[in-house]
């Protein structure tokens, strides 16, 4: 499988995530301009596109701290 597609296990793990915080954070990532990167094969089989999710994160971030990211657009 792609290197950058991760299990919800290895995903929690690399990212160091409690299972509360993997439910906060995919609420929010599974909006429609993320969603590519959330794919649900079943309830159970879920897969995350780290690329998509760095991009959401770094977006989050941009927001948060009131800019604008300037040059990767979706």
């Amino acid at each position: 499988m792609n290197e950058n597609i991760l299990t919800k296990k290895e995903f929690m793990e690399k990212k160091g995530y409690s299972e509360s915080t993997y439910v906060r954070r995919m609420k929010k990532f599974k909006v429609p301009k993320y969603r590519g990167g959330y794919i649900a094969v079943t309830s159970q089989e879920v897969y995350i596109n780290m690329e998509i999710y760095e991009r959401f994160m770094q977006d989050e971030s941009a927001k948060r701290l009131h800019y604008e990211r300037v040059g990767e657009r979706s």
